[in-house]
């Protein structure tokens, strides 16, 4: 298994952070988590996983780690409007700190930085690629952006591998209701009618089992910049639909302005170009009707 033989994960507690750690025991690695709080214990029964008590805030040592995956991240766009100040904190203030613990390391060889799409803005062309030019337009954004640049700075001053992936819409079991795919499954499990925001921006869904493999493929042979995408653009408003189709339902919207995002911070379309991460040899296997159909298995077991 090579570098991923000892591995250091931040945001293991997460929706693609538990995923992850899950692999990566089922591969037979060693694996040591960051988590802030004593009840943060659904690792406990893992022999191979190590708890490291402690928090992006203050200094903390990653041990004889080789590879380290930072995901401790406020990733929600809502919620980073709400609190640009925290987000901050968190995004970029606690990668610095997991770039000096990997500085003060001697065993790190790769930092797998987990970022988000939305540092290309509104985009001026698709689908895009790791070319396109970058804008922060939200806090969000600003915040992962701004990570990113001292990701690279560090990689360059310190002789730091790294690679920066780019994510665009990860879904599947376990992630947090708010956003957009379990929403739409959690209403539609109880009722016909559904109340959402707008129906026309398109997105780029990627199954998490695929985004797992490419992390791990990532880790063991990325370097720089990369998209991580399913390569295929799907309306919100089609998303619906083929979510009922699943169901067997006939689902009507209720599309209401309050939940529209601003036209400052909306981005209408979201397709990657993923050519750079497919010539390592990756590429998404799990189509969308297959993982919204696990999806909505797992959803309809929590009711």
């Amino acid at each position: 298994m090579g570098q991923l033989d000892r591995v250091f994960i931040t945001g293991a507690t997460g929706f693609i952070g538990s995923h992850l750690v899950d692999h990566l025991t089922q591969r037979g690695a060693v694996i040591s988590v960051l988590v802030r709080e004593p009840s943060d214990r659904i690792f406990e029964k893992e022999p191979r996983v190590s708890i490291v008590k402690g928090d992006l805030r203050s200094p903390f040592v990653i041990g004889d780690a080789t590879t380290v995956f930072h995901l401790a991240a406020i990733t929600h766009v809502n919620r980073a409007l709400e609190d640009p100040q925290q987000t901050f904190e968190t995004n970029t203030a606690g990668t610095i700190s997991v770039l000096e613990a990997i500085r003060r390391s001697p065993s790190v060889h790769k930092l797998v930085f987990i970022s988000t799409a939305h540092v290309y803005g509104a985009p001026q062309y698709v689908p895009i690629d790791e070319a396109h030019p970058v804008h922060a337009h939200e806090p969000y954004a600003a915040s992962k952006l701004a990570a990113e640049t001292f990701v690279s700075a560090y990689g360059s001053a310190y002789g730091i591998p790294i690679v920066i992936a780019r994510l665009f819409n990860t879904y599947g079991p376990g992630q947090h209701p708010d956003f957009i795919i379990p929403s739409i499954i959690r209403q539609a499990l109880t009722q016909d009618r559904l109340t959402m925001g707008n129906l026309s921006p398109t997105r780029d869904f990627t199954y998490v089992e695929d985004v797992i493999a490419a992390l791990l493929r990532l880790a063991d042979e990325g370097r720089g910049v990369y998209n991580v995408a399913s390569g295929i653009e799907v309306s919100i408003k089609a998303l619906v639909a083929r979510i009922g189709e699943i169901l067997g339902k006939q689902l009507t919207v209720e599309s209401q302005l309050s939940r529209h995002r601003s036209a400052g911070i909306e981005i209408e379309r979201m397709w990657a170009d993923i050519s750079r991460i497919k010539a390592l040899g990756w590429q998404p296997n799990v189509k969308l009707v297959d993982g919204l159909t696990q999806t909505i298995a797992w959803y309809r077991k929590q009711l």
